[in-house]
């Protein structure tokens, strides 16, 4: 998953410049019917909800999923993407990290979507 606009800087100063930001106490996932970008606001499934996943420490710079995550879909679509936020409301939620779905899936009203547990990867490129 690539680093999203909000967070990127967050991350660098705090680590560059020892100044600090509001900690992330929890992480919800949208679903998306393209690449959202960068801030992660394209193409979200109309009225799909973020839910909340938790995640397990990091270990090699990668964190996964700790436990199987559902979204009950209210619309019809095709789904490619997935991003991260720190809250769940649209309005005042940042966006954290965002990326492509192994496989795209389509999707009609009422259907469930799941990530099995250690299905959703972010890590951060060590070279």
């Amino acid at each position: 998953m690539a680093i999203a606009s909000y967070l990127a800087p967050k991350l660098l100063n705090l680590v560059l410049t020892n100044t600090s930001f509001a900690p992330i106490t929890a992480v919800f996932g949208a679903l998306h019917t393209a690449d959202p970008g960068p801030t992660c606001t394209g193409s979200p499934l109309a009225s799909c909800p973020r839910v909340s996943i938790a995640f397990n420490a990091a270990v090699s710079a990668t964190s996964v999923n700790s436990a199987a995550v559902n979204w009950v879909t209210s619309a019809s679509g095709v789904i490619t993407h997935l991003s991260l936020w720190d809250g769940s409301a649209t309005a005042t939620a940042n966006a954290l990290w965002y990326g492509a779905l192994t496989a795209s899936k389509a999707v009609n009203v009422g259907d469930t979507i799941t990530a099995a547990s250690a299905a959703i990867v972010v890590s951060v490129s060590v070279s």
